[in-house]
């Protein structure tokens, strides 16, 4: 009864322990070490156990490696995720010190290069630190030249041809007070930059030019009186003339209707200083031929109009007013060539039938020839027909001078006429005039 008992009882704890094992949760699969701990203790509990209730401890030995073994194992996961953080952590720290260090290394770098650039003095960039550096504040070291035009913009040239001037003055200044005495009631101090002779030309010059250019600015038959008493007292016309050349070609271009002004401003200031009126005159042709090789109708037409006027004026001969007309019509002339004859002849013709009636019979005749061969447009054909009612009218509508009690200010006897042709080799624009440069004179 007692083996009975022992042994039924053995029965209910192996199914109560078998029942708790299928309704708990079971463990992960045991490794490789795990597995033997199990069949090593299985043995030993299977030697022990020898009658019915060695069975009891069997089971219950089982269940309880398979306990300990899930949480050895765990125990093992945990640490290994808490390892691997750590790892991590260890790691994401020393890249932010390492990237911090080179920040500060590129920072200190950039601090040295800044230094040596903007030189301080005889100390290499090596050896400036940031104790040593000046304060933030004193770091923009301003260059001592041309103090009195901060915030002006002046070109780099410039800046270094004054800075060079400045430079030799002082070293000048300071031979002359190391090699003779000093005398207090003449000192030699540096001069300053507005005080060199370069200097003081460059500021005569860019008044020259401002004042060449307001007064072709504020040019009309009402002012050109008083504006050109103005002009040669305030000027000096003869360094000028590249500068009045180039401004008044430029107002003709841009102002067509006005050349008759600009021709009566040169026209005076041609009979004082005619080296200023032949640069202008030669200056035109240039033009001219250079808008003819382009076909730049705007040029051409705005060029011939100042032309015109000039010989209006008695400063162009008449035969370049002719051998202009002959290159227009030459050949078989296109619609323009003949429109812009058309228009120059009616500037020119008055005069021209003074001074050369065989020229314009010539040149009526090239025209009439254009309009019975019918080679040109309609609109070339009608111009044609306009011209031609025009010259059987005389150039009534069309003066020699539009406005002769404002623009006729010269006798013809005083006037200096140049016989400049328009094939004419060995013409010379002289750019060289519109730019500055120094007189040592």
């Amino acid at each position: 009864k007692g083996a009975s008992a022992g042994a039924g009882a053995g029965d209910s704890e192996t199914e109560d322990d078998s029942d708790g094992e299928v309704a708990g949760p079971r463990p992960p699969p045991a490794e490789a070490g795990n597995s033997e701990t199990e069949d090593s203790s299985s043995e030993g509990e299977i030697n022990d156990g020898d009658g019915p209730g060695g069975m009891g401890r069997k089971g219950r030995s089982r269940s309880r490696s398979r306990s300990r073994s899930g949480s050895r194992e765990r125990r093992s996961g945990g640490s290994g995720k808490s390892e691997g953080r750590n790892a991590t952590d260890n790691h994401s720290s020393r890249s932010r010190d390492s990237r911090g260090t080179d920040r500060e290394t590129s920072a200190h770098r950039l601090k040295q290069d800044a230094a040596a650039s903007r030189g301080y003095g005889d100390v290499p960039a090596a050896n400036i630190n940031e104790e040593e550096s000046p304060p933030l504040d004193n770091r923009r070291v301003i260059k001592p030249c041309l103090e009195e035009n901060i915030g002006v913009y002046i070109p780099p040239a410039k800046r270094r041809l004054l800075e060079m001037e400045r430079n030799h003055t002082r070293n000048e200044a300071n031979q002359h007070s190391i090699d003779g005495p000093k005398d207090t009631t003449n000192a030699a101090s540096p001069s300053s930059p507005s005080t060199t002779p370069i200097h003081i030309q460059r500021q005569s010059w860019e008044n020259l030019k401002r004042t060449i250019n307001g007064t072709i600015n504020r040019l009309s038959p009402q002012t050109i009186k008083p504006l050109i008493h103005s002009l040669f007292q305030n000027a000096n016309l003869v360094r000028g003339r590249g500068i009045l050349a180039r401004s008044l070609l430029r107002a003709s271009q841009a102002s067509p209707q006005f050349a008759p002004t600009y021709a009566a401003l040169v026209a005076v200031i041609n009979t004082k200083l005619p080296e200023c009126g032949e640069l202008l005159l030669v200056r035109a042709i240039l033009a001219f031929r250079r808008g003819y090789k382009t076909r730049d109708r705007n040029v051409v037409s705005s060029t011939l109009a100042l032309l015109g006027h000039l010989f209006n004026q008695g400063m162009a001969h008449e035969l370049l007013s002719l051998q202009i007309l002959t290159v227009l019509l030459d050949g078989d002339p296109t619609e323009d060539s003949v429109d812009v004859a058309v228009g120059y002849m009616c500037v020119v013709g008055k005069a021209l039938m003074e001074v050369s009636p065989t020229g314009v019979h010539a040149v009526m005749e090239r025209f009439r020839g254009l309009l019975h061969e019918g080679s040109v447009g309609r609109r070339a054909q009608y111009r044609i027909e306009a011209l031609l009612k025009i010259k059987k009218q005389g150039f009534r509508d069309y003066p020699t001078i539009p406005d002769e009690e404002h623009l006729d200010l010269v006798e013809r006897d005083d006037q200096i006429t140049f016989e400049i042709g328009l094939d004419d080799e060995g013409l010379k624009k002289e750019e060289g005039l519109d730019v500055f440069k120094y007189d040592p004179e």
